[in-house]
């Protein structure tokens, strides 16, 4: 009966965090390219621009989520 409780106890922790984390998503519009790699937390394009650290990194439009 204690596993129970706790196995119960566990999924609606796990759940529930689960929940909060999506509820907490911003989809930012413009994502900094650096090299391959990519950092979308920018949501205007000067922002983008402010974050670059060489010649070479680029801003680019972030695409629509697929699940949001």
């Amino acid at each position: 009966m204690r596993e129970l409780i706790v196995a119960t106890l566990f999924a609606t922790a796990l759940a529930s965090s689960s929940a909060f984390a999506q509820s907490t998503y911003t989809h930012h519009k413009w994502c900094l390219m650096l090299g391959s790699a990519q950092e979308c937390a920018y949501d205007t394009l000067s922002a983008c621009k402010a974050g670059k650290h060489n010649p070479t990194d680029r801003c680019v439009r972030n695409t629509a989520p697929m699940n949001h």
